[in-house]
This record gives C-alpha cells, structure tokens and sequence, in this order.
C-alpha cells in the first residue's frame, strides 16, 4: 500500500534510520561468510536485508517523485538500490551474503553521506 502523505525528508530520515541500523547489526560482520556462522548472525542477516528493501522501496519512491534531488548525487547508483529491493522482494531465497556483505560495509557509508546531504538541502 503506497502513503504518499510521507514528505520527503521523512523518506529521507527513515533511509538514514535504516543504515544506521544496518550499520549496527553489522558491526561484527567482517566477511560474507560470518552472517552465517551463528543463529544470531543469521539473523543480523535477515534483518540487513529487510532494511536494504525499506532503503529500496523509499528511493523507488524518490526516483519517481524527487528526482531532480537524486539528481544531485549522481555517485550513487539509485536504480541499481531500488533493483536490489526488486530482487530482495522477489527472490529472497536466492540473495548472496557476499553481494549484501559487500553493499553494507562499501556503498551503505556513502549512502548515508549522500543523504545526510540531501537532507540539509531541504532545511
């Protein structure tokens, strides 16, 4: 169900909630193979991985609606974290530790950079 009452900046808070939480749970992570070692792990995993698809779901919605905001941080491959929570809703079997390892600890930090700016544009 989409909520277009959620302003912007709101979108905006809530991706920056999500990365802090993924940040969090992800502290112990140091490689692919560690979000499977252990039931919590596993489940530091799971919930990396929802919150991956909140970030997505919330940029689908600013690439359709905000564009020209996205348009000011062109170092960050927008579509392709909307493509990620296409494929986390439809093929969450199937997702590599290695891909969600990867995209936590290199792309999540400029992300939130990325927005924390976005952010301060609209105050």
């Amino acid at each position: 169900m989409k909520d277009s009452s959620i302003t912007t900046r709101e979108r905006l808070l809530e991706i920056i909630e999500s990365i802090d939480l993924i940040t969090s749970w992800s502290e112990k992570i140091h490689q692919p193979i560690d979000f499977l070692t252990t039931p919590q792990n596993v489940m530091a995993f799971n919930a990396c991985v929802m919150r991956l698809q909140v970030i997505g779901e919330h940029v689908g919605n600013l690439i359709k609606n905000n564009s020209e905001l996205l348009g000011s941080h062109q170092e960050i491959p927008w579509l392709a974290i909307y493509d990620m929570r296409n494929i986390i809703s439809h093929e969450y079997l199937h997702i590599d530790e290695e891909i969600v390892f990867s995209t936590v600890k290199e792309d999540i930090p400029l992300l939130k950079t990325a927005i924390s700016e976005m952010l301060t544009q609209l105050s």
